[in-house]
């Protein structure tokens, strides 16, 4: 019997977000989490994309299978042909090292599923060029998808993908995110990139830039095997070693809770998504089930978008291309455009296109500006000049240009705040948006004005005319008399006796956040 999955998800909001912008799909073919981003420029709506295309995918995956194989035959029988027609003509030739290691099955399964990303990427374009106040979301995707015994793997942005084997636990997808080049390059521990302050920055995801191109391989597994999928909820707050000590608990479920509570331990910050699977030789266990935002999202469908994507459904494409049926020439082309790496694109398209190209090249080069973007949903409370201000960005300049601008600055001075909160504004407060920003305005508000306070006070004091005390009568010292005539050579007059002074005990000076 093949290989299958038994599984269990959970996805919730954490214990300080308001919203929760995680999506997933577990069903007995695919396991995927999807993570937005974009506050709100709508990362629910983009994770809710991609979601959405997965399981598009996964519902006629037999179908999509079954055509992508056809391709690859064609694309192996072509590639073969060429190689002969190259020998031929040079028999000292050596054909080129080609990727032959994955078989057929394989590469179709991977070729459908970076398709269906692609397409999901194209949808999340045409929704911001529809609607501006989208731009900035994106999303990341995470996961693994079953057929036949092979299980493929697919990873962009920070979510992770974890294999359980032997009690031995090791990630089987890479981070695409600043603090993970930092921690490859050694300069940053792994438990360091959890607190580094820029950990929240990932270079690639799906945010409608064709540039972004996720991971996809093939992932070798046995019966007994657990799998791991997650936001950053957890493994952003927690190391493997804490998931590991978790994960072999027998029962999914309990497991499941457990690494649940992990995270609300850490702190709770962001959306938690979790799922797990064991794998088996026997049949699958869990239901079929979108979680997170993806549950209650109504997606918008883009003219554009909408014409390039029959549905799914839709069956005997292939017996009517394979008689000459204009219908199902029709239907099969349109197959390839949804499923190619890039769709046609009108004038519109086109003029996006060449826009998203160059305007990495114009501002940091390659990838930089999806990173540079996703800079732009951050916000700190900073220095402007000697007052408050809110910044959008980080605090960094590249290039000599700066990730930061300000939203607005405060009447409150940075010179009236107890050294403490000053030193904190100079060295940036981070927060989580701009109602975080409000809140922490109106505490240094608070802080300054008790301070201007207390300094007032202090300096009326000192302005007071000082109180004169009474003066305290000073003992007469009593001098012995020596009768005239009789004085001894040895005798000494007594001196006038002073009193010591009284010592002061040393005080310690303990300085607290709210002194001033």
């Amino acid at each position: 019997m093949a290989l299958s999955f038994r599984y269990a998800a959970h996805s919730e909001i954490g214990l300080v977000r308001k919203t929760n912008q995680d999506s997933g799909y577990v069903s007995p073919t695919m396991l995927m989490v999807a993570d937005g981003m974009g506050g709100a420029a709508a990362g629910d709506l983009a994770s809710s994309v991609a979601i959405d295309h997965l399981r598009t995918s996964d519902e006629g995956l037999t179908r999509l299978l079954t055509e992508a194989e056809k391709r690859v035959a064609i694309q192996a029988r072509e590639h073969d042909a060429a190689d002969e027609a190259r020998l031929a003509s040079d028999p000292d030739d050596t054909a080129p090292e080609g990727t032959g290691d994955l078989g057929t099955r394989e590469a179709a399964l991977l070729g459908v599923l970076g398709a269906t990303l692609t397409q999901a990427n194209q949808h999340i374009a045409d929704l911001v060029a529809d609607d501006s106040a989208l731009e900035g979301m994106g999303t990341t995707v995470c996961g693994f998808a079953l057929v036949e015994g092979t299980l493929a793997v697919i990873n962009i942005g920070d979510s992770r993908a974890y294999l359980l084997r032997d009690g031995q636990l090791r990630r089987v997808t890479r981070d695409h995110s600043w603090v993970q080049t930092l921690v490859d390059e050694g300069r940053i521990t792994e438990a360091q990139a959890l607190e580094h302050p820029h950990r929240s920055l990932v270079l690639r995801v799906l945010n409608g830039n064709p540039q972004h191109q996720p991971d996809l391989g093939i992932l070798d597994v046995r019966p007994g095997d657990r799998l791991l999928v997650c936001s950053d909820g957890l493994c952003g707050l927690v190391t493997d070693q804490q998931i590991a000590r978790l994960l072999g608990e027998e029962d999914r479920d309990r497991t499941l809770d457990s690494l649940v509570d992990l995270a609300h331990e850490a702190g709770g910050y962001d959306n938690i998504t979790i799922i797990i699977a064991d794998m088996v030789d026997g049949p699958p266990d869990g239901e079929t089930a979108v979680i997170g935002a993806a549950r209650n999202i109504s997606i918008p469908a883009t003219p554009e978008h909408t014409a390039a994507l029959p549905p799914v459904e839709k069956s005997g494409a292939t017996d009517a291309a394979a008689a000459g049926d204009d219908a199902g020439r029709v239907q099969r082309d349109d197959e390839e455009e949804r499923y190619a790496l890039a769709g046609r694109r009108g004038l519109a398209g086109w003029a996006r296109m060449l826009l998203v190209v160059l305007i990495p090249l114009l501002v940091l080069g390659g990838g930089a500006w999806g990173w540079y973007s996703y800079t732009q949903t951050q916000y700190y409370v900073g220095p402007d000049d000697d007052v408050v201000a809110v910044y959008r960005g980080v605090p960094d300049r590249v290039l000599n240009f700066d990730l930061s601008s300000i939203v607005r600055s405060d009447t409150t001075r940075i010179g009236d705040l107890p050294p403490y909160y000053a030193e904190r504004v100079r060295g940036n407060i981070k927060v989580e948006n701009l109602a975080a920003a409000d809140t922490t305005i109106d505490m240094l508000r608070q802080k300054a004005a008790k301070c201007v306070a207390q300094r007032e006070a202090r300096a009326r004091a000192r302005t007071a005319p000082p109180v004169t005390p009474s003066p305290t009568p000073t003992p007469t010292p009593t001098v012995p008399t020596v009768p005239t005539g009789t004085a001894s050579p040895d005798a000494t007059p007594s001196p006038a006796l002073t009193p010591s002074p009284t010592p002061t005990p040393t005080q310690t000076q303990v300085t607290t956040p709210e002194d001033c």
